[in-house]
């Protein structure tokens, strides 16, 4: 089907170059503009600092201890080089080396859509579009993050299976250089190799290619993972003896079932309705074999997000971002007419939830850019990091919380080094998992009751606190003692504080602010007189607010709510309106 078959309303707009250019720009802009004008997030903010510390010679691993492989930390050692010599924020770089990455994976997979659709332009345009859209401003608070990059990387990886699938030639090297772009998608986070082994295994069981072939895409995939699998054996080995010694309670944190989070992870339920869609629609289907490889890499990405059990965002934005594209790549390449009323109403729902979700997500980032609306959070942090750079600017800091966020990207704004040589003490949080939970009050475990992990965090922390002598201590203060506060029923004082090696280097700081959910104490200069008290291991006083206590509920008076059911009702009404006029209606030719 070519694109003269297709609608007025599609032919006048992306048939349009000036419409496409300008929508794309819209799209990427507002999304560069919201991330340019908002804080780093943690994760940034750690693997920036983490690379910075190894190339001052720690050791990884050792001195920064970091639970995922070493290549993500690898990838920000130019960022911070390049800074340095620039004499300009390594954050900045990052952004901006993150920007030109996602353009150049857009720009190669648009010039891949060329093969794969050579006769339907205007569908490219979409494509591009909607890959623009979820590469992002759907990104959001994910950008920059691992997925964020794995998700950029697999993209080629799927057209490049589709035109295989379509029987169409590729190039030896274009396939070699695709294979090695999702090689270090998959290294990045091998939670995702699951993807590979169902495109390798679709493409074969159906007969696309020879059962035994070796594809130059398969060639370097598996080259790049031995290439880096050996450069772990002999540049980080120390990684190995981590993973042994921390795999066990980094998999109890913030655990969260399989099936449970497969099913209520971020965007899970998208994922579900985009699949669903697909089902009710493949009989229609203008191109068959992109709509199974854009599914093949939906379902493969849910299930990736899925078994990390963690139930964080970012683990499923793959997932969400391919349903996004899916969901507008099915509604826009139906071929009618579409029979019962089944395929129909998906049709205008799947055109109807995109359009909202465009709508939505597009005008929070433009939102974010300008600074509209209140942020609650932002004065209390600004207000952490001017305390932080006055008192300890040059200097060490060290954060005792069992949330990244505490202590990154504090650090990177204020000036100052971590003291720690974990990110956030996350260990001790997974290993006291159950006994939060319970009722009564928290009792820690005796040096011959702990298990290997739980010692080496005590051994590390007294260490670190030892040898880079911090000149602040920032400890998230714990709530009452009580299984609704969780996490933070920690008492960091009162739990380290059990040794006297640990009490007696305590003993020398005193409070100096209180900011937010922190306690902020100074290292006492020698010979200066006391002017606040030591950390406290007082019991917690007050509880955690939570905005859903009492359950799961709608919250029918919250204003993004009111919005987001207004403005799929006008996206609706607008789709609705625009199948009329132009003769697709039920049993026609969509608008597309």
């Amino acid at each position: 089907m070519t694109a003269t078959d297709r609608g007025p309303q599609r032919r006048l707009l992306l048939e349009r170059r000036g419409v496409f250019i300008a929508a794309l720009v819209l799209l990427i802009g507002a999304s560069v503009a919201a991330e340019f004008r908002t804080y780093a997030r943690p994760d940034t903010g750690f693997l920036l600092d983490a690379a910075a510390r190894v190339l001052m010679g720690a050791r990884f691993y050792v001195d920064v201890v970091e639970i995922n492989p070493p290549l993500i930390v690898a990838l920000n050692v130019p960022a911070v080089l390049l800074g340095r010599l620039l004499g300009i924020s390594d954050i900045l770089v990052y952004r901006l080396g993150c920007t030109l990455v996602l353009l150049g994976a857009l720009a190669l997979a648009a010039w891949q859509l060329r093969r794969v659709l050579p006769d339907d332009f205007v569908l490219r345009r979409a494509l591009v579009l909607l890959l623009a859209f979820a590469l992002f401003p759907l990104a959001g608070q994910d950008f920059g993050e691992r997925e964020h990059l794995v998700l950029a990387f697999v993209v080629p990886y799927l057209f490049l299976a589709t035109t295989r699938s379509l029987g169409r030639e590729v190039t030896r090297v274009e396939a070699l250089g695709v294979g090695l772009l999702a090689g270090l998608a998959f290294a990045l986070k091998p939670h995702f190799l699951p993807l590979w082994l169902a495109v390798e295994g679709y493409l074969r069981l159906t007969g696309r290619v020879v059962r035994r072939s070796l594809l130059p895409e398969t060639v370097g995939i598996a080259s790049f993972l031995a290439v880096y699998g050996i450069a772990i054996l002999v540049f980080t080995p120390q990684y190995l003896q981590l993973v042994r010694l921390l795999a066990v309670p980094y998999g109890r944190f913030l655990y969260d079932p399989f099936l449970h989070v497969l099913i209520t992870g971020p965007g899970a339920l998208l994922t579900l309705f985009a699949l669903l869609t697909v089902a009710a629609l493949r009989r229609h289907a203008g191109h068959p074999e992109l709509w199974r490889s854009l599914a093949l890499g939906t379902v493969a990405c849910l299930l990736a997000g899925a078994a990390q059990q963690k139930g964080l965002r970012y683990h499923f934005y793959p997932s969400f971002a391919l349903a996004a594209v899916t969901l507008g790549a099915v509604a826009l390449d139906v071929r009618g007419p579409l029979g019962s009323w089944v395929p129909r109403v998906y049709r205008v729902l799947a055109l109807s939830v995109l359009g909202t979700m465009v709508a939505i997500v597009t005008w929070q980032n433009a939102a974010s850019a300008l600074r509209l609306g209140p942020d609650p959070e932002r004065p209390r942090f600004e207000e952490l990091v001017r305390l932080v750079r006055d008192r300890a600017a040059g200097g060490s800091v060290y954060v005792m919380s069992y949330h990244i966020g505490s202590a990154y990207p504090l650090i990177n704004y204020s000036g100052t080094r971590s003291a720690s040589r974990f990110p956030q003490l996350w260990i001790l949080a997974a290993e006291y998992l159950d006994a939060l939970k319970r009722s009564g009050p928290l009792r820690y475990r005796d040096p011959a009751e702990m298990s290997p992990s739980e010692r080496f965090l005590n051994r590390a922390v007294l260490e670190d606190l030892r040898a880079r002598r911090p000149r602040l201590l920032l400890i998230l203060r714990h709530a009452r003692d009580l299984p609704v506060n969780g996490y933070r029923r920690l008492n960091y004082v009162a739990y380290f504080g059990r040794d006297t090696s640990v009490a007696r280097i305590f003993s020398e700081y005193q409070q100096v602010a209180e900011v937010g959910d922190y306690a902020v104490y100074e290292l006492v200069p020698e010979g200066a007189t006391r002017s606040g008290p030591p950390p406290s291991a007082a019991p917690g006083a007050h509880d955690v607010l939570r905005a859903d206590a009492g359950g799961p509920h709608l919250r029918l008076r919250d204003p993004a709510l009111v919005a987001a059911v207004l403005t799929f009702l006008l996206v609706l009404t607008t789709v609705l309106v625009l199948e009329r006029p132009s003769g697709n209606g039920p049993g026609a030719e969509p608008v597309g």
